[in-house]
């Protein structure tokens, strides 16, 4: 911690990326480190790509004004819940010089001068953390982005990956007036008409392999277009599969617009998915991981099996 709080306290201009497609935690961690460094009396930006604010997630995150700095006028680059540098996507291209990253996933191959890496239930926590050793005092905004990290990752404190100071951290957060219901209903329990046309169309294609074990879900590209909506729209999705009875293993297969496949893994035991992943060269939890892949969709499943039967 101690590395990148020197970097971020010799710094004046700061640049914060995360991972392509970002989800809660990445976007709510991104914008209370943002909120951060401005108390401190620096500049910051969040610079996402093309496309990325399109989600619910930004909707509801604080400080997504942009205040006109650039990219190439920054002394420090910081990476957040970025496991990888291919996860910057586009963006990887502008993460040079000053470097930092922060995240939580264990899988974490190092591509920045200093990384901050604790084994959270979710960035936000360690945004958190790293407020207090800035001596920042969290405002409303901040603490609400970090909150929406936390309950994002966490599956509203659901899932086991949550821990005792992931309870008292929301009681801090809470003491500064965040609305939990208001995050609570916007994240979890608002969906569109459109939501629902593609999610009926994943429970059509669920499979199940090796005696019920394994069950696999997958949207093709070509279902998108026929449904007329985005690709991301129901990536909720990804914890249906491994709700099935019996199921230890619960995978969602979905082809994004370039053709490729992102395969995201959810265990419910003792199945370390992040091994399979990494396997496919991807990364992320014992629990939760993912992955891409160019292949045809039948092929994606059968070498998918196969290396989840390894695990079983």
């Amino acid at each position: 911690m101690k590395s990148i709080v020197e970097k971020i306290k010799n710094a004046q201009k700061i640049a914060i990326f995360n991972h392509e497609n970002p989800d809660g935690d990445a976007l709510g961690s991104a914008f209370a480190l943002k909120l951060i460094m401005i108390a401190l009396g620096k500049k910051a930006e969040v610079f996402l790509r093309q496309g990325d604010e399109r989600t619910r997630e930004y909707k509801l995150v604080k400080g997504t004004e942009n205040n006109g700095l650039s990219v190439e006028e920054c002394d420090l680059k910081v990476a957040v819940d970025c496991a990888d540098i291919k996860r910057l996507g586009t963006m990887k291209e502008f993460f040079s010089g000053n470097t930092a990253a922060i995240d939580h996933h264990m899988t974490h191959v190092e591509f920045a001068e200093s990384t901050l890496l604790v084994d959270a239930p979710a960035t936000g926590e360690i945004i958190f953390d790293l407020a207090e050793m800035l001596g920042v005092e969290l405002t409303h905004d901040m603490a609400h982005n970090i909150y929406v990290a936390i309950t994002c990752d966490t599956g509203s404190f659901k899932y086991s990956s949550t821990t005792p100071k992931t309870h008292v951290v929301a009681a801090k957060l809470l003491e500064k007036g965040v609305d939990i219901g208001y995050i609570s209903k916007c994240v979890f329990d608002t969906k569109s008409f459109d939501y629902f046309r593609a999610y009926r169309k994943g429970i059509d294609s669920l499979e199940l392999f090796e005696n019920g074990k394994i069950a696999v879900l997958s949207i093709t590209e070509e279902d998108f277009k026929e449904l007329g909506v985005d690709e991301t729209i129901i990536d909720g999705i990804v914890e249906l599969p491994r709700s099935v009875e019996g199921a230890e293993v619960g995978a969602y297969i979905r082809q994004r617009e370039d053709g490729a496949f992102k395969v995201s893994l959810r265990s419910n035991g003792d199945v370390d998915v992040a091994k399979a992943a990494v396997a496919f060269g991807g990364g992320g939890h014992i629990k939760a991981s993912g992955f891409l892949l160019r292949k045809e969709l039948e092929i994606v499943k059968e070498e998918l099996v196969a290396e989840i039967k390894k695990q079983l």
